[in-house]
């Protein structure tokens, strides 16, 4: 099983809908996880990622963030 098969399912039983990874930047909140941590993922257009653990003590900023864009956020590429 790859990471995004993990995530998918992690996603699916937490009852978390995000939009398909199309090819353009995006950025995506998942969680709380089971521990309380927030992943935050960075994903450029070219399939380059990034992922940052937030602990839950430091989490209010992302929950904010989360209930404002519950599927993700895309992010043009600029010229």
């Amino acid at each position: 099983m790859t990471r995004a098969d993990a995530q998918a399912t992690a996603n699916k039983a937490a009852g978390v809908t995000i939009m398909p990874f199309d090819g353009r930047n995006r950025i995506v909140i998942f969680g709380p996880n089971s521990d309380g941590n927030y992943l935050v993922e960075f994903r450029a257009s070219d399939g380059e990622s990034l992922a940052i653990s937030i602990p839950r003590t430091e989490c209010a900023v992302i929950r904010h963030f989360q209930d404002r864009m519950p599927y993700g956020l895309v992010v043009p590429d600029l010229p």
